[in-house]
């Protein structure tokens, strides 16, 4: 049976390839029939098998635009305004998706987003495969007229990259509101692991019995409420008035927010195509099992890296900020940035992106996404492009006793700590060996921190901007926030 000859849905005009690294180009058509692709003078064929047809080309570095030719003996299909430079796939949950035109000072910054070196393609989102349903999407340079529709974090991320390095661009975005990491993990990684094959367990519990006709019914309720919300919003309701936004949405063996479900309808379209690195923001959905989350994000980093074939795949990603969470001084959110720290410590070719002040304690969506993505911008001139930047404020590397007090010693403090705001410092606790933590009076002495309290003598544990919604205020020479942690318990 003739089937056309087509690209990838991947493979489109103003595309961007990731330069000095080998790279494949894919689609499907008739069995039997040879393929040939050109770019930049250079050649390849495969014949269609199964009706599928791969074509690889050797590593291409930064050039003008160029066209890609496909073609058979019967159809031509050219592409234009082909470019290369550096491709990074922007995932996560809301704050990634999180679009332009609705963040802070949305207006000026999209006037002034004419930036033809950034170029972005966003995965269709897809929650369960449907035979004979597609969809399609295609790369777009970056314009007033486009940009609103781009993830702010990912906007103000490549801009930092484009000031600095002057190449293309290009940004895959594969993202999700209200999705945790489980969404993004294979379910033969999840089931391996004794732990982690909760996520799966639960979800197969939860759908015996599954009843369409019951859920078509609790489905019209939820959206009834999610429409009665929307209208107070619209009215200018606030607050109690307001109400929360009606969360989660019932649950179904079709929800895009089962586990492993988007891995398989949108993260498994974009393996083959080559990549610079990562940048990630998510958690929010994960708080409820923050005891699993570094297990869960190591596991999703390294199969990604497996799935891309590039072990050292750059992963940089985002610590959840202050959100009140019902409970502002509760533990649910700084547990599960200290999940997060320590995939960073222990998960190599990764960095994280301390963004603790730029949370809104009221709002799980803070709108100013623009420091967000500098910070993330930071991490990877450092780190992945070699530049002479400060990506880090300081870390908490251990902790002493002298004379009462706790003295806290930093790494990334070699120009000295700051007050941020205010005139003292603000977030540190201090506890003896079987009390609890208490508010501490903190001094900055050179590169380490003072703690101590007069309610308690014999200090043994010290923590930092320990709080759904913290003032911690200690920050770098370079004005960059230090890290919260805890020594323990």
């Amino acid at each position: 049976m003739s089937k056309p000859l087509q690209l990838d849905p991947l493979f489109n005009d103003h595309m961007v390839i990731q330069r000095n690294k080998d790279f494949l180009v894919w689609g499907t058509g008739t069995n039997g029939d040879k393929v040939t692709v050109t770019c930049r003078g250079i050649s390849g064929s495969a014949e269609v098998h199964e009706s599928q047809w791969r074509v690889a080309f050797p590593a291409m570095g930064v050039g003008e635009p160029c066209e890609l030719i496909v073609e058979t003996a019967e159809s031509t299909i050219t592409l234009l305004d082909v470019v290369f430079g550096d491709v990074w796939l922007a995932g996560g949950q809301s704050n990634m998706e999180w679009p332009l035109r609705s963040s802070h000072q949305a207006e000026q910054a999209i006037a002034a987003a004419n930036v033809p070196l950034l170029r972005f393609y966003e995965v269709p989102k897809i929650a369960f495969e449907q035979e004979g349903v597609t969809f399609s999407s295609m790369w777009r340079t970056c314009t007033p007229e486009t940009a609103g529709d781009i993830s702010a974090v990912a906007y103000y991320y490549a801009r930092a990259l484009i000031d600095s390095e002057q190449v293309p661009i290009g940004v895959i975005g594969c993202n999700w509101g209200g999705t945790s990491a489980s969404c993004w993990v294979a379910e033969e990684v999840m089931d391996a692991d004794a732990e982690l094959s909760i996520y799966t367990k639960d979800f197969t519990e939860q759908m015996v019995g599954f009843d369409w006709q019951k859920f078509e019914q609790v489905s019209r309720k939820y959206d009834e409420a999610v429409d009665q919300y929307n209208r107070k919003l619209e009215s200018g309701y606030k607050g109690e008035e307001l109400g929360k936004y009606p969360w989660p949405p019932p649950l179904s063996p079709h929800s895009f927010m089962r586990p492993y479900g988007l891995y398989e309808t949108m993260l498994r379209k974009v393996f083959p195509y080559v990549l610079k690195g990562v940048i990630y923001y998510q958690g929010e959905s994960d708080v409820d099992r923050s005891e699993l989350y570094s297990q869960l994000l190591e596991a999703l980093i390294l199969d990604w890296r497996k799935q891309w074939n590039d072990p050292v795949l750059p992963f940089l990603f985002v610590q959840l900020p202050i959100f009140d969470n019902n409970n502002p001084m509760g533990e649910e959110w700084p547990r599960l940035r200290e999940a997060q720290q320590q995939t960073a410590d222990r998960v190599p070719f990764t960095a994280m992106a301390v963004v603790l002040e730029c949370g809104d304690p009221a709002d799980i969506h803070p709108v100013d996404k623009k420091l967000v993505g500098e910070r993330l911008a930071l991490l990877a001139l450092d780190k992945i492009y070699g530049r002479a930047v400060k990506s880090s404020g300081p870390v908490y590397r251990e902790i002493s006793f002298e004379k009462g007090d706790a003295v806290v010693h930093y790494d990334h403090a070699e120009a000295g700590l700051l007050i941020r705001e205010g005139n003292r410092l603000l977030g540190f606790e201090i506890a003896a060996e079987s009390g609890e933590f208490l508010p501490a009076e903190a001094v900055i002495h050179g590169r380490t921190v003072r703690v101590k309290s007069d309610k308690v003598r014999m200090p043994r544990y010290v923590r930092y901007g320990w709080a759904n919604v913290t003032h911690a205020n200690l920050m770098g020479a370079e004005g960059l926030p230090a890290a919260p942690f805890r020594t323990f318990r």
